[in-house]
């Protein structure tokens, strides 16, 4: 199992939803420490090619709107910064790396790139955020949409073939990074979202906020517990994979983070053959065993890229692989609708239609 380390504390319809018994928690009347009332504050804005809620439960001492826009200033920046093609600091990377020329980035991309290598080795290479080449191919990252057929099978064997990866990369202590392998584009896509959630959480804590959630395009991390004077779990609503209903209920506690893959963001159909952008980078196909996977973990950047990864590994190989990146708490639904969960999971779940499901004992210890 990797030995992780906490994460650094530093100055993309949604697959989850936010729940009260079965409502949409919104709207709530808080009261602050001096028992006055005060509404729960929101910001709600597009980042990161999704949308982007950041919801205050509790503001504690906090400027409420200070603290959302310092938030969303984190957010914001990482989207400026590391976009694949355009962002200040990725973009000018990925063309110096097709190039075979190295560049100088910034500690904190540093620290990502190495978490993102251990989830890339522990995975045997089919978790790894050097996929852009092969994202480009798929259109998936294209301001278009995706492609209507799939790209030319010899085109996804010539990249295969170059098998560019994370461990092609040089980075020197002078944070220069440069690779031999052409082909090794950077597309942080199933990692970074994890990160801007925690700068965000970093943001408003620093501020004085006491509780607040913050939701990038369905995937969730809280800070403190959902009401003010109380130690109730935030409950979360997974969606079916295949509708637009309520799979199961999922508590998180406070300072969690909730992440899901699915197959049903960024797809489309072909050939009775449904495509998406969660793709292998053995094959340069999207994995095929898995519709979705949630996942609970502290650390929101090793939830991220863990439900990617165990997404990927599908129901035959999960199971190992949570093992091995330390992560407990994990639900499956496989391609046939099956749930797969772990015991620490199964605990945390309420299911809301009756559908096959298999335990799995001790995972992760």
């Amino acid at each position: 199992m990797i030995n992780r380390t906490p994460p650094k504390r530093s100055p993309y319809t949604p697959a989850l939803t936010l729940i009260t018994g079965l409502a949409i928690l919104s709207g709530l009347v808080l009261l602050n420490s001096c028992e006055r009332p005060q509404e729960a504050e929101s910001l709600s804005f597009s980042s990161l090619g999704t949308v982007v809620e950041i919801k205050i439960t509790d503001p504690g001492a906090a400027d409420q709107q200070q603290a959302l826009q310092a938030a969303r200033a984190q957010i914001d920046q990482i989207h400026g910064a590391w976009h694949p093609t355009f962002g200040s600091e990725l973009g000018p990377l990925n063309e110096n790396l097709a190039k075979g020329e190295s560049t100088k980035v910034s500690a904190e991309l540093i620290e990502l790139l190495n978490r993102a290598r251990e989830v890339e080795q522990a995975s045997s290479g089919k978790f790894s955020p050097a996929i852009g080449g092969l994202t480009e191919l798929w259109a998936f990252s294209s301001h278009d949409g995706p492609l209507k057929e799939p790209p030319d099978r010899d085109k996804l064997l010539e990249w295969v073939e170059k098998s560019p990866r994370l461990s092609d990369l040089v980075i020197t202590e002078d944070r220069e990074v440069s690779t031999k392998n052409t082909a090794v584009q950077l597309d942080l896509g199933a990692i970074g979202k994890g990160y801007a959630a925690q700068q965000a959480i970093n943001a408003l804590t620093e501020a004085g906020v006491k509780s607040a959630v913050v939701n990038i395009g369905g995937d969730l991390v809280t800070r403190g517990h959902p009401e003010m004077e109380s130690t109730r779990n935030w409950r979360i609503g997974v969606r079916d994979p295949r509708s637009e209903d309520i799979l199961a209920t999922v508590e998180a506690a406070a300072d969690e983070a909730i992440f899901t893959s699915g197959d049903y963001e960024r797809a489309y159909e072909h050939e009775d053959s449904l495509y998406h952008h969660i793709l292998d980078p053995t094959t340069g196909y999207p994995a095929m065993g898995s519709r979705s996977v949630t996942v609970i973990d502290t650390d929101p950047v090793w939830a991220d890229a863990a439900a990617t990864a165990l997404f990927i590994a599908g129901p035959e190989g999960w199971q190992d692989l949570a093992e091995r990146l330390g992560i407990e708490h994990v639900l499956l639904i496989d391609s046939d609708g099956k749930a797969w969960m772990s015991s620490s999971m199964e605990q945390r779940v309420e299911m809301h239609r009756d559908i096959e499901t298999s335990r799995v004992d001790d995972l992760a210890e």
